[in-house]
């Protein structure tokens, strides 16, 4: 779980979204709106997303006011949903059982890559979800309806989700509460996309509607891009729980997200690897996965029976095994943790830009300053008033602009008034004269 925070010190972090997150969460802080220089002049983030959640991080940002507390806590807000899962699995199928499923938990390819990816607020939904299941799972439906609806304050598509498991409380003849658990998630989704995120945003629209049904064809367009990629996440998502989570209808919980994941065309969408859509997904399929082996168990066929026995050495095997394939096989090797290079050379130089400064910084150099700096990205497309510029030529990412426009960005830093003052290894820093 520490992986985030490692990878942090190392410089391997971005202006996007660690860097994001941080303006943000500065601004609660310091009790004022969440305005992101990295995203525009004066944006509101609630104008992207919304996730008013992230104000719970604003006491502890004034204690600690850097990027990497917003590490921590995405590593303790998922270790936490480890603990629920680890109980309902021990109280259906055993101590020993129980911990094997929760290891399992721990590795699933959908945690490590949340934790090898920057902060994201889907951390916080991890653990509401593991509690709003087990709770549903043990038949506690008041409790269950109490933390679906704090997926409300994470993010906009989660009332979909919040729906989904309304549905379930109605199958289990609770029909007001699921009802109004499944109109609450659905009108409030669509009043925060619809009302509020427009409102906040300054071209008075909700950009990711295009998320879903791009301009290039349509719904039935975007759906068959790349069918083998989606296909292979739908490989992943059943068989990390050898395929026993899809005998629990709990797994019918992960439809909302995924499917509006496979009907887009951004590949990041259906990705296995280090990205963060998938965390929501592995306590979902974990706990239907502890609720299908106990349906199995309860399955008067020999077959079923024996399947139920070996249902949990599996899934740890298929845990254990798919390590190698993803982040956690870096905490494998001496190398992980060597400060490379490149960090040492940004320790030598960011500290000459003084507090308060108004800075222009390279996506990957920009988390390291926003807790103290006023940063926005550059290339500076935005033309806002910097004084410093940081950039690393040999580390040009593709955001906001691709690496041939940040070369000739670069090249006119000094017909801009801008003068090279320290440069060690590619950390390069500007100042205006």
């Amino acid at each position: 779980m520490t992986y985030s925070i490692v990878r942090h010190a190392h410089a391997g972090t971005a202006g996007y979204d660690l860097g994001i997150f941080d303006q943000a969460v500065r601004g609660y802080a310091h009790f004022r709106a969440p305005v992101v220089a990295l995203k525009g002049p004066g944006f509101n983030l609630l104008g992207d997303h919304f996730h008013p959640i992230l104000m719970l991080l604003a006491p502890f940002y004034r204690v600690w006011p850097d990027a990497r507390m917003l590490l921590v806590a995405q590593a303790l807000l998922i270790a936490v949903s480890i603990v629920p899962i680890l109980r309902f699995a021990e109280r259906r199928l055993g101590t020993a059982r129980g911990v094997a499923v929760a290891v399992a938990y721990g590795l699933s390819w959908g945690i490590q890559g949340a934790v090898a990816f920057d902060f994201h607020e889907v951390a916080f939904a991890v653990p509401i979800l593991a509690f709003a299941l087990t709770a549903l799972a043990d038949g506690r439906l008041r409790a269950s309806a109490a933390w679906s609806l704090a997926l409300l304050f994470v993010k906009e598509d989660m009332g979909l989700t919040v729906a989904a498991i309304g549905v379930l409380v109605m199958v289990r003849r609770r029909w007001r509460l699921g009802a109004a658990l499944t109109v609450t998630g659905l009108v409030t989704s669509a009043l925060v996309i619809l009302v509020v995120i427009p409102s906040f945003n300054p071209h008075g629209e909700y950009r990711y509607w295009n998320a879903v049904g791009s301009q290039s064809g349509g719904l039935l367009h975007t759906a068959m891009v790349d069918p083998g990629g989606k296909l292979l996440l739908l490989a992943y998502v059943a068989g990390v729980t050898a395929f026993v989570a899809l005998r629990s209808p709990l797994a019918l919980v992960a439809v909302p997200s995924l499917a509006y994941r496979l009907a887009s065309d951004n590949p990041l969408y259906w990705s296995t690897q280090v990205v963060h859509y998938n965390a929501i997904l592995m306590p979902i399929m974990f706990v239907a996965f502890v609720d299908g082996v106990g349906r199995l168990e309860a399955d008067p066929r020999p077959y079923a029976r024996r399947c139920a026995r070996l249902a949990v050495p599996a899934v740890l095997l298929i845990a254990v095994a798919l390590v190698p394939s993803h982040s956690f096989r870096h905490l494998y090797s001496p190398r992980f943790y060597r400060t490379p290079p490149s960090a040492r050379d940004a320790h030598r130089i960011l500290p000459l830009i003084p507090d308060g400064a108004r800075v222009a910084a390279g996506n990957y150099l920009a988390p390291q300053l926003t807790d103290r700096c006023d940063v926005v990205l550059f290339p500076n497309v935005n033309h806002v008033p910097v004084d410093w510029v940081v950039v690393d030529i040999t580390r040009m990412s593709g955001v906001p602009a691709p690496p041939d426009q940040q070369e000739a960005a670069l090249n006119a830093l000094p017909s801009q008034g801008f003068r090279r003052i320290a440069q060690k290894g590619g950390i390069v820093l500007f100042r205006r004269t």
